[in-house]
């Protein structure tokens, strides 16, 4: 458990760079909305492509579709546990009730799980966070979409879901498939020099820009952090988020895999994804709504500073 707390406080740690350098002025809000684009549209589809396809195989994938799967079935299980409460046990604040639906719903499941998957388990723990993420990605742009806009979807807001990490895990699944199901002729084709060289030359700078994706991550996340003021920290409505998300959520992934037949890494995997707080895009979506940006604020730090603990001791159960 000790090691588990402090590979969780080093991934912290780059999150302090980032709150302080944001304190200090050295990164602005400016700047960190740039960072963001960069991250989504560079860094984190070299990542994904690099270790999907060195991790997978085309039986890989059929073996793990239950990644993805669960992905979206832990934020599911958020959602319907948020409509419930909002319906039958408490009434969130009025004005707050879309951004506390989101925050029931949508965890940090891709940055700060990759940075903790990486020095668990190396990088085929960050493969299966980021297949993972296919699911968890689809329940933002429709689940989480729903919350935070008024309970309703366009097809403008169905449009968002092609953002270039999806497209990128799209492109790594067909690139293992067809890597797997070539003729040989035609691999040993491509394995000549001339053509093997360059290729690997490219793959060795699109892995280290994707090396770049989770010490950029944090350190995105520590300057939001640091730009956040949320009046009151603590409230019943921000009370009950962090129940939910990283007491309540977690225990029914736990129960959900006991009766489940999956694997030793499938199981750590989700595992871990269902322990995670609040999103931090939670705030950006919050403002594009014209949502309570500051209750989302609040509960972004109320369960970041409250997982440290929590995180540990769920993944005693991995």
């Amino acid at each position: 458990m000790l090691a588990i707390i402090l590979r969780i406080l080093a991934t912290f740690l780059m999150i302090g760079v980032g709150f302080l350098a944001r304190r200090k002025g050295q990164i602005t809000n400016e700047t960190t909305r740039q960072l963001s684009h960069l991250l989504t549209t560079f860094f984190y589809p070299a990542l994904i492509f690099t270790s999907m396809t060195r991790n997978f195989d085309l039986r890989g994938l059929g073996e793990y579709w239950i990644l993805p799967v669960g992905g979206f079935t832990i934020m599911f299980i958020g959602f319907v546990l948020g409509m419930v409460i909002e319906t039958f046990i408490h009434r969130p604040a009025p004005g707050s009730e879309n951004a506390f639906l989101f925050q029931c719903t949508i965890n940090n499941y891709s940055f700060l799980p990759l940075p903790i998957a990486l020095m668990l388990w190396g990088e085929t723990g960050v493969a299966g966070i980021i297949f993972s993420s296919l699911g968890s990605e689809l329940s933002l742009w429709t689940l989480g979409l729903f919350a935070i806009s008024g309970r309703h979807i366009n097809a403008a807001s169905l449009k968002r879901i092609i953002s270039p990490p999806l497209v990128t895990i799209g492109i790594s699944i067909a690139w293992i498939v067809l890597r797997d199901i070539l003729p040989s002729g035609f691999i040993s084709f491509l394995s000549r020099p001339a053509l093997q060289n360059p290729a690997e030359a490219a793959l060795d700078a699109m892995r280290m820009l994707g090396a770049a994706t989770i010490p950029i991550a944090m350190v995105m996340a520590g300057s939001r952090m640091a730009g956040l003021h949320p009046k009151h920290l603590i409230s019943i409505d921000k009370s009950i988020v962090a129940g939910l998300r990283l007491i309540v959520v977690p225990a029914l992934v736990v129960l959900l895999l006991t009766m489940m037949p999956v694997s030793g890494e499938v199981r750590r995997t989700l595992l871990l994804v269902a322990t995670m707080p609040s999103a931090v895009a939670s705030v950006i979506f919050s403002e594009l709504y014209n949502e309570d940006a500051e209750f989302a604020a609040a509960c972004i730090l109320l369960t970041h500073i409250l997982c440290i603990p929590t995180i540990p001791l769920w993944m005693l159960l991995a």
